[in-house]
């Protein structure tokens, strides 16, 4: 089942960037409590272990999804990636920067990866993101 959120009022040049950031990590702490769910009532590999690639897509996937496709894009990694990491009691948190696009258009773009008590890991990284799009967003500290 798809479910689509029509938000209107973010993610475009006019929007602000608090209202975005904060609709985006209510978006994202959501999706990785629906994988937490998932990974209670079924069995699936770590993201690690799925042969899942990163690829850009417009979609928010759960595991299930994610794993039938077999490719995602950052949003959707790092939060299989979150949930596996909550399962094992690690902590983390999926976090993101925005970048202003190249072609001066005033649209952000966005990455996100997880802060765990010892730093980032970034799992679109570890999942093949290529190094122009590594290097468009910098290293997290």
């Amino acid at each position: 089942m798809e479910i689509i959120f029509d938000l209107p009022h973010v993610f475009h040049p006019e929007a602000s960037q608090e209202e975005n950031a904060l609709v985006l990590e209510v978006l994202l702490e959501c999706l990785t409590s629906i994988n937490m769910i998932f990974k209670r009532y079924h069995t699936a590999p770590e993201l690690s272990r799925s042969g899942v690639r990163y690829a850009k897509t417009q979609k928010w996937l759960s595991i299930p999804a994610l794993y039938r496709d077999g490719f995602g894009d950052c949003k959707s990694l790092t939060c299989a990636q979150a949930a596996d990491f909550r399962a094992a009691k690690i902590f983390s948190k999926p976090v993101f920067r925005f970048m202003p696009r190249e072609d001066g258009s005033g649209i952000l773009d966005f990455h996100i990866l997880n802060q765990t008590s010892t730093g980032f890991v970034d799992p679109s990284k570890d999942h093949g993101m290529p190094h122009s799009e590594i290097k468009k967003f910098g290293k997290f500290s």
